[in-house]
């Protein structure tokens, strides 16, 4: 059996029968992968508590072609993200960039970026606290790495690029339409020019900086409703995270 190493992060970790452990992690260099941990629950030496979700972690595993799931032989932890687990507000935040991870992404699709822009986040929640503003910057920066983002520059029907006035968003039409184009469809999203430029400047910011960017009470209003949308569109459900943080919204 090939040995493989690889930096990962630990998007799910569950008990498996007495002693083992099913992970789900997301690499550096093979995409999101399956694996199991024979003893982990038992074995200090070779796991600790490097499996815990949310660990920035350096893997050793094994697989093979008639398993579905690689072997973890060795894990050594590089960053825990200290105060993640203290903080509940912090660690629903991460966990929700998580399962956006694992929902959205297939197995063995390797995307470094993707693995970049997942560790940059999780900092920043640690750094910055559980803000609102850091989900729908990681929401629109995650569809646009994986190509879905919805199309904010020109209009969905007439590609006309838009300017001035105020525009209407359509999560099954997958982005926005312009006045002209918006009359005869339902179920739209008022949307003002200042969050289409906002969650667009989003898309295209370099990295290292995307936490300079500012939102307005309007625009962060306006970009969770469409954004939330737009994700249950393509998902088919709401995420647990995601009703986690709804139920704090309402009580």
């Amino acid at each position: 059996m090939p040995l493989h190493k690889t930096e990962a992060v630990i998007l799910q970790s569950k008990p498996y029968g007495e002693a083992d452990k099913i992970v789900t992690f997301f690499t550096r260099d093979y995409g999101r992968m399956v694996g199991i941990a024979k003893s982990a629950r038992r074995s200090q030496r070779r796991f600790g508590n490097s499996l815990e979700i949310c660990s920035h972690v350096r893997l050793t595993f094994f697989e093979k072609e008639t398993r579905p799931m690689v072997r973890l032989e060795h894990c050594d932890l590089i960053q825990p993200f200290p105060g993640l687990r203290e903080d509940i507000l912090r660690l629903a935040g991460a966990s929700y960039f998580l399962e956006l991870v694992n929902e959205l992404t297939g197995e063995r699709m390797k995307n470094e970026n993707l693995f970049d822009l997942l560790l940059h986040f999780l900092d920043l929640i640690v750094k910055m606290g559980p803000k609102e503003e850091l989900r729908r910057l990681f929401e629109i920066r995650l569809l646009t790495l994986l190509g879905y983002q919805p199309l904010l520059h020109s209009c969905v029907k007439c590609r006309k690029d838009l300017s001035g006035g105020r525009f209407f968003f359509g999560p099954q039409q997958g982005g926005v339409l312009c006045p002209n184009c918006s009359g005869s469809t339902s179920n739209l999203i008022p949307i003002s020019m200042g969050t289409l430029k906002t969650l667009h400047l989003a898309q295209m910011i370099p990295l290292e900086q995307i936490q300079r960017i500012s939102f307005s009470l309007q625009c962060l209003k306006e970009s969770q409703e469409i954004l939330s949308n737009f994700l249950r569109q393509y998902l088919g459900k709401i995420l647990k995270s995601e009703k986690f943080f709804e139920h704090m919204a309402l009580s």
